[in-house]
């Protein structure tokens, strides 16, 4: 989405471009990193601003979202989505890395029983499981990638993390191959998964493809290719493809403030929820429910958490501001004036 900024020039309010931002919708394909996409995406766009939500490995393909301008305020966010996958591993190998990119560690022979028990080790593996990430990971210890260390021939001990594995289910089988559809949260190694099942089947696995099909709400049906979006960028419409902030953050409530709060708000001071939406939050004890913030044009100011204060002895629901939208704010901020200009110049 373009965005515009409003000002005052002879009663007449005029808009200017000045930025390009949204939630962008990528098919990734195989070869390249998560960080060449958006390398690739700055170039198309002509944007210094990128940011992904959620990497994908380089063999890895499908769904990557990228945040463009503004819109990287928001990856955090974008990042904490459940994630659907459908992947492939093949029994009967381990490699170092645990997927087909890697040396071959281990062979074995796939027990007849390890055949007849493969549906019931896989859902043993639903609900909340443990993993210990991967060596050949991007996650750091004191400050240096793992990938790192493993490529320097470090082995080191790491710290198993729990995991969420909402969905999981077998594709098709065609031994040593399994097709198999997880739905995860964040954090969650798919090669790790693999690995772990082929283990407890007792002849090994490593992961051999990896398709995301789906962040949250967000479909890879709806993806571009990077040469759709070069294709869009020769013929000017490099707009089309992007998801505005407001319409990729529709998951969250929405609470809408007149000029006054929503200026306040967008300067970082609490603002009282309105009497109309204070019924539908109910305060939780440690948590502090996010919302969208809009003015009352329907313009995205901010994300706020809604908090309970004790206000001269009376408890109210207040917007305590986490991320302000610069170019909405300016919006905000100016509507006033330009419409008590025109105002005085009828």
């Amino acid at each position: 989405m373009l965005l515009n900024q409003m000002k005052v020039s002879d009663g007449r309010i005029q808009r200017r471009n000045i930025v390009m931002q949204g939630v962008l919708l990528v098919n990734k394909p195989a070869g390249i990193t998560s960080h060449d996409v958006g390398r690739q995406v700055r170039k198309i766009f002509q944007i210094r601003k990128v940011g992904h939500a959620g990497t994908l490995d380089p063999f890895a393909t499908g769904l990557l979202l990228v945040c463009l301008g503004e819109a990287t305020k928001i990856v955090r966010l974008l990042v904490e989505h459940p994630k659907e996958y459908v992947a492939e591993m093949k029994l009967g190998e381990t490699t170092d890395t645990q997927d087909y990119t890697g040396r071959v560690k281990e062979c074995r022979e796939i027990p007849l029983m390890a055949q007849e028990s493969i549906s019931t080790i896989f859902a043993r593996f639903s609900g909340e499981i443990s993993q210990i990430p991967p060596m050949y990971s991007a996650k750091r210890l004191e400050g240096q990638h793992l990938y790192e260390l493993a490529r320097a021939g470090n082995i080191v001990e790491r710290a198993a993390q729990k995991v969420m594995i909402y969905e999981l289910e077998i594709l098709e089988q065609a031994l040593p191959f399994l097709r198999f559809r997880v739905v995860c949260s964040k954090g969650t190694y798919i090669r790790t998964l693999a690995h772990d099942i082929g283990a407890v089947l007792g002849c090994g696995a490593h992961l051999t493809a990896l398709t995301r099909t789906r962040i949250g709400h967000f479909s890879v049906q709806d993806a571009f290719s990077l040469d759709q979006l070069a294709q869009l960028t020769q013929l000017n419409d490099r707009e089309r493809c992007l998801i505005p902030i407001n319409q990729a953050l529709s998951f969250l409530p929405a609470i809408e403030l007149d000029e006054t709060a929503s200026c306040r708000l967008a300067h970082g001071g609490r603002v009282a929820v309105p009497e109309t939406y204070a019924a539908l939050f109910e305060p939780i004890e440690g948590q502090n429910q996010i919302v969208r913030v809009q003015h009352l044009n329907a313009e995205l100011i901010a994300l706020a958490r809604v908090i309970e204060e004790n206000l001269e002895g009376k408890k109210q629901m207040q917007l305590q501001p986490i991320r302000v939208f610069a170019n909405a704010f300016e919006f905000a901020c100016k509507y006033r004036e330009c419409r008590e200009v025109l105002e005085r110049k009828l």
